[in-house]
């Protein structure tokens, strides 16, 4: 018979590992990847349709580990045609089951939107931030909710098969301004990639919620990325600068039994269970960094994802022989102008030219660069075209193919 869980004290304190530790290794390549001023050709709107998607997989990804079987392609379905869905769910014995699913990757995805908004580079993170986060995500739940949103918890909880026992509720409030003093305090910038790994360890082994732990959690550690600078430039003097594309859930995703089992090692506090529970975090974001930033070069995004996709949504009739002509010539230009649609619509004139347009700006298959712009892009992020972005990305190797919930193509 295994003993009780317990509660075993031990401090937070920075790391200092060895020469010849894996850690040091992977803190090196990281530190090189922040510092790399990355150039993306990636059109912005483009560019922010895709953050969307991944935004979508970041949600999913945190919910899956907390037990939501909702797969991206349902999230998809749902997003492509809501009226459909809905009429699909109503009056079937899981509709209310499947409503709360979607709303808790809906929730997750409002909090990540309140993330970018509060979080700049070397912006502060708060207490205040962390309880608003925790209110969103369990905003109308009822499964996943919480009694008291945005609160500290008042009693005492036990995280399944596990042998550390949280404190008691009396002693979340100074261990949570402990944790927020230990993030924002100016240490030097070489600790920085360690406070991710070790801030996200902390807030797990406080829990200082009733539920919705492990879902603010992984919202702090996106946080904590963006704080410390993990941008890319976009190429046009007036854009300024936007988040990489980064998805920390899906390193805890991939594999939801050693996530636990590395949380419980550096559970323990011996330097050792913490040096192998941060080279397990930032291995992982790593790995995921360098997938990801492929998708800031316009050349590799439209040969491996959107013509992909296009040709997808053409094999399935969602499109016409036409749309897809204008939607290939718009993938391969980046941006364009009803111009330059023209070799795409062979015998129409410049009225039915624009008429045309028009239908696929309305379907969200075009998309302004701009309110009221006569430039376009391709449109994908809530329209039939989204299926086959996304099971491009899953053949790719961007999205786990149980995330995704889409066969592999032929």
């Amino acid at each position: 018979m295994s003993e009780p869980p317990r509660f075993v004290h031990h401090e937070l304190r920075l790391l200092n590992p060895s020469f010849s530790s894996p850690l040091l290794d992977v803190l090196t390549e990281l530190e090189y990847l922040r510092r790399l001023q990355m150039r993306g050709t990636t059109p912005l709107p483009v560019f922010l349709q895709l953050k969307r998607v991944f935004h979508l997989l970041e949600s999913l990804a945190s919910a899956r580990i907390e037990g939501n079987h909702t797969t991206l392609a349902e999230v998809v379905e749902a997003a492509a045609a809501p009226v459909a869905a809905a009429r699909a769910e109503r009056g079937t014995p899981d509709a209310a089951a499947r409503a709360e699913a979607l709303r808790e990757i809906q929730n997750i995805e409002a909090a990540m939107r309140e993330v970018e908004a509060a979080v700049p580079p070397a912006a502060p993170i708060t207490e205040h931030l962390l309880r608003s986060l925790h209110a969103l995500t369990v905003k109308g739940l009822v499964r996943e909710g919480d009694r008291t949103p945005g609160a500290w918890r008042s009693g005492q909880v036990q995280i399944a098969q596990a042998e550390h026992l949280p404190p008691e509720a009396v002693q979340v409030p100074s261990y949570m301004t402990e944790l927020v003093a230990f993030i924002n305090r100016p240490d030097p910038p070489k600790y920085d990639l360690m406070k991710v790994a070790l801030a996200h360890h902390r807030f797990a082994w406080v829990h200082p919620f009733g539920n919705g732990n492990g879902r603010v959690v992984r919202l702090l550690t996106y946080a904590l990325l963006l704080k410390y600078g993990f941008q890319v430039s976009m190429n046009d003097s007036n854009l300024g600068d936007f988040g990489r594309l980064l998805n920390p859930a899906a390193v805890f995703c991939a594999d939801r039994a050693r996530y636990y089992a590395m949380l419980a090692e550096a559970d323990r506090g011996t330097e050792e269970g913490l040096e192998a529970w941060c080279t397990y975090v930032l291995s992982g974001v790593l790995e995921e960094m360098k997938k990801l930033d492929r998708l800031a070069d316009h050349a590799h995004l439209q040969a491996h994802v959107l013509l992909p996709a296009v040709a997808h949504a053409r094999e399935r009739q969602h499109v016409t022989a036409q749309e897809a002509a204008v939607l290939t010539t718009t993938v391969k230009t980046g941006v364009v102008k009803a111009g330059d649609l023209v070799g795409a619509m062979a015998g129409l004139s410049a009225t039915q030219r624009t008429y045309q347009v028009r239908k696929l700006v309305d379907a969200g298959l075009l998309q302004p660069i701009s309110p009221g712009s006569r430039q376009y892009c391709i449109g994908f992020s809530n329209n039939l075209l989204l299926r086959g972005v996304v099971r491009a990305l899953t053949d790719e190797g961007f999205i786990p193919q149980a995330l995704a919930g889409v066969p592999p193509a032929a």
